[in-house]
């Protein structure tokens, strides 16, 4: 990662969802504050010759909008690929999750919200994991193949295919991010340690999809 995500003060843009490892995220900036994020995380990416960074967080308690929230300690490093920008600042991102974090310290949010970060690697696939990888594959292709079945108005888009090739550079996340899953959950599987925990996560979050499928809540 580049020198601004490995930065000890890290930009942070809270929202209400959790952003996963190579997920794209596509955001507009209008807010006073977060203009003058993205142009300091603009700026410092020109004098390093490398892309933009900032960090993502998904939000406890509160809103995205005007402060007072509450935040998770564990996020996501935001890489911005493409970036729009109005004569007044305003401007329309495409980003892409990178490597996750801990907060070590939360800092005034003056002019913006920033944090003192400490990068996570990503959890190791060891061998014995495969077995466990291979099950929940099956698991989650049965899921797309009852849902197709039985309330295709619900399917996720595509009916997604899960590839074990598929999860080589970012791990579990890969499937994740085609499940329809809310916020906890995603935060959950962020901030697990071993792709065991990942697993064991992604089960519960089948189950509880599958349930809701079969008994319509």
């Amino acid at each position: 990662m580049s020198s601004s995500a490995e930065s000890p003060v890290t930009p942070m843009f809270p929202l209400g969802t959790a952003l996963l490892p190579g997920e794209p995220l596509p955001l507009r900036i209008f807010e006073p504050r977060y203009r003058q994020m993205l142009a300091d995380c603009l700026g410092r990416a020109e004098k390093s010759d490398a892309a933009g960074y900032f960090g993502v967080v998904l939000i406890a308690r509160g809103h995205e909008v005007g402060g007072g929230d509450v935040r998770h300690q564990f996020g996501t490093f935001a890489r911005i690929d493409n970036v729009l920008r109005q004569a007044d600042g305003r401007a329309a991102l495409t980003c892409t999750g990178a490597g996750r974090f801990r907060v070590t310290e939360w800092l005034p949010d003056d002019p913006y919200p920033r944090a003192i970060t400490e990068p996570i690697p990503e959890p190791t696939i060891e061998s014995a994991d495969h077995p466990k990888i291979l099950e929940l594959r099956d698991r989650l292709g049965a899921f797309v193949a009852e849902v197709a079945e039985t309330r295709p108005e619900a399917a996720p888009a595509g009916l997604p295919d899960f590839e074990v090739d598929e999860v080589v550079e970012h791990g579990l996340f890969a499937w994740t991010t085609r499940l329809p899953i809310g916020p906890a959950d995603r935060q959950r599987l962020l901030e697990c340690e071993t792709v065991a925990d990942q697993v064991a996560v992604l089960d519960d979050v089948v189950d509880g999809l599958t349930a809701m499928i079969r008994f319509g809540r």
